[in-house]
């Protein structure tokens, strides 16, 4: 089970210090609350993840996440992705589920740490939620959030 409170408290600071356009689009009394944000974080394993290459163009392709200790982390290639981030550290992500009315999704923003080894909890985690080690992994990343909305549409779970 996924800790979120490290990721309400986010999602608090930023609903606090948005402006009308995000306020109005991610309106706060549709944001999830602790429960409904791990309930979703546990039953979704992909998101769309972007970052910019050196031109300064957004990258954006799906991948696999894990959250640990109230960030986000992920396995990666020796790649284009990679190449991104150890130029430019900073990623978003969305994570999406649904349609029209009835839909949930997650947008966060935050700079990335890159490492050769992750944490060893993290390993097992890992495994557990995507059923391999990742072993084929050139590096790991971590992005904490810095700023996290969230939106629940239609019927609340």
């Amino acid at each position: 089970m996924i800790d979120v409170e490290r990721l309400i408290l986010v999602q608090a600071e930023s609903y606090a210090s948005a402006g009308p356009g995000l306020a109005g689009s991610w309106p706060p009394e549709s944001a999830m609350d602790g429960d409904e944000l791990r309930s979703f974080l546990d039953d979704r394993h992909y998101c769309v993840l972007a970052t910019s290459n050196a031109a300064g163009h957004p990258v954006a392709r799906p991948v696999a996440f894990t959250v640990l200790a109230g960030a986000f982390w992920f396995a990666t290639v020796r790649g284009a992705r990679l190449r991104n981030l150890e130029h430019t550290p900073w990623a978003s992500l969305v994570i999406e589920d649904g349609d029209q009315g009835a839909h949930r999704a997650v947008a966060v923003d935050g700079p990335v740490t890159i490492s050769e080894h992750p944490p060893l909890d993290l390993l097992g985690i890992w495994e557990e939620r995507h059923g391999s080690r990742a072993e084929w992994a050139a590096a790991w990343f971590e992005l904490e959030p810095s700023r996290l909305v969230s939106y629940l549409a239609g019927k609340r779970q």
